[in-house]
């Protein structure tokens, strides 16, 4: 067992007895990270403010149930992106984020013209695509390209087989390769 893990066990132990300070700790330290997963995989303020509130609720009321031989981190981006597909399932089906998608604006793929575009352009076109993508592709590539997680990693997290998540990572990429050609 590495320093982290222990030093995360010992505040889950305090934090299991009552003891809010080593919550807040254990807390601090991945805060900003769930906070970024569900702007990224609910794309409103909002609800991934609402959706951060419940993910740290479900974390303080099951942390007793937490089993210390697995990785804390797996385990709380595990509920925040369960919480984010419930919320993302919640959505009327007419949301903003799907009236976006099926637009009546032209669909002119700027990449097929003749001039070059700049690197910022060929990133927003791409983030444009990955906002297409269905939920499960959307999170595998976050995790995979901006967290950084490996594929079994992101298999734990979102309780798949690492079989299933390249399988969604490599159509993501597929899709956005087909969508613009770059």
């Amino acid at each position: 067992m590495n320093e982290r893990t222990k030093i995360e066990n010992e505040l889950i132990n305090k934090a299991v007895k009552g003891d809010g300070r080593a919550f807040e700790k254990l807390i601090r330290k991945y805060d900003g990270q769930i906070m970024n997963l569900l702007l990224n995989i609910l794309k409103d303020p909002d609800d991934a403010s609402d959706a951060y509130q419940n993910t740290f609720i479900k974390v303080y009321n099951s942390l007793g149930q937490f089993k210390k031989g697995s990785s804390f981190y797996t385990w709380l981006y595990r509920i925040a992106v369960n919480t984010a597909y419930s919320f993302y399932n919640k959505r009327p089906v007419h949301s903003e984020f799907d009236e976006n998608l099926h637009s009546d604006e032209k669909n002119i793929n700027p990449a097929a013209e003749d001039t070059e575009l700049s690197d910022e352009e060929k990133s927003e076109l791409v983030k444009k695509e990955i906002e297409k993508l269905s939920a499960q592709q959307k999170t595998v590539v976050y995790l995979k390209s901006y967290e950084g997680l490996k594929f079994r990693e992101i298999a734990d997290v979102l309780s798949l087989n690492e079989g299933t998540v390249k399988k969604y990572f490599h159509r993501a990429v597929e899709n956005i390769r087909n969508s613009i050609d770059l």
